[in-house]
């Protein structure tokens, strides 16, 4: 009985020692529902909430991936272009829900996909006809608003569309309504999260975007950051893992999110 007690207590203190030497590390992240949700702006109803208070899809497969390499991730909220600005300049290892898009490719490691999402043109109810989708040159006639720092204004001025900028989605969805803009060039998923929280979606008519490829979030990882070659490698095999167990596929029907297989 002794003995039996001994290998307990022995193996208890390994496992105590192995937590203690667990890896962490630190990602940022804007309040972007459903993909990363702050707690303290939108209380969860169904899920533990981590020490840092950050939930989401995106939150939730990055932790899970990288608790299967034995690695703790906790989360940051901040502003976009501020957190783009610090990936850049190697100031933190990387920011969640970024897509990889050409002009962070100079300065970022693109993480395997981790969620899927559609972009399109949000506009007043029937605003640019009954047609599903249109092609961007639809938009050089009309007033146009996208987010700041987010890929949609890298796409515009690449394709040369003239733009204005918000700071977020709620200002967009006024704007549309409300002033003289027409078209929001945006994320569906998300831009239903608060036009439901608004009670305004059928205010809205949203037409898919001919040509654009862009349909998945990842983790962007600075290249300046120290580790981030190999962080990025313990993540896509966390992915990878989660892809073959069904545990990703759980994750995107908890939070209503396109399964891979069915991305617009």
């Amino acid at each position: 009985m002794k003995h039996w007690i001994r290998l307990q207590i022995v193996a208890l203190m390994l496992m105590v020692n192995a937590q203690a030497q667990a890896e962490s590390i630190e990602l940022y992240g804007i309040h972007f529902p459903p993909y990363a949700i702050d707690s303290h702006i939108v209380p969860p109803y169904n899920t533990e909430l981590h020490a840092d208070g950050i939930y989401g899809v995106d939150i939730e497969i990055i932790r899970e991936a990288y608790a299967s390499q034995g690695i703790d991730v906790s989360f940051k909220m901040g502003a976009w272009k501020r957190i783009m600005r610090d990936v850049e300049q190697g100031l933190i290892l990387g920011t969640a829900s970024c897509r990889a898009i050409t002009s962070r490719a100079n300065f970022s490691y693109f993480s395997d996909p981790v969620s899927y999402s559609s972009m399109v043109l949000a506009t007043a109810k029937d605003f640019l006809g009954p047609q599903s989708q249109h092609s961007l040159d639809i938009l050089q006639q009309y007033n146009n608003i996208v987010n700041a720092g987010w890929a949609q204004e890298a796409v515009l001025t690449h394709h040369g569309i003239s733009y204005s900028v918000v700071n977020g989605i709620s200002q967009g969805v006024a704007l549309v309504l409300h002033r003289n803009q027409d078209v929001f060039m945006t994320d569906k998923e998300s831009l239903l999260y608060v036009l439901d929280q608004m009670e305004v979606r059928d205010q809205f008519s949203f037409y898919n975007i001919k040509h654009i490829d862009y349909k998945t979030y990842g983790v962007c990882f600075s290249k300046k950051y120290p580790d981030a070659e190999r962080l990025l490698h313990s993540l896509n095999q966390g992915l990878e893992r989660l892809k073959e167990t069904g545990r990703a596929q759980a994750i995107y029907q908890k939070y209503g999110i396109t399964t891979p297989s069915a991305a617009p």
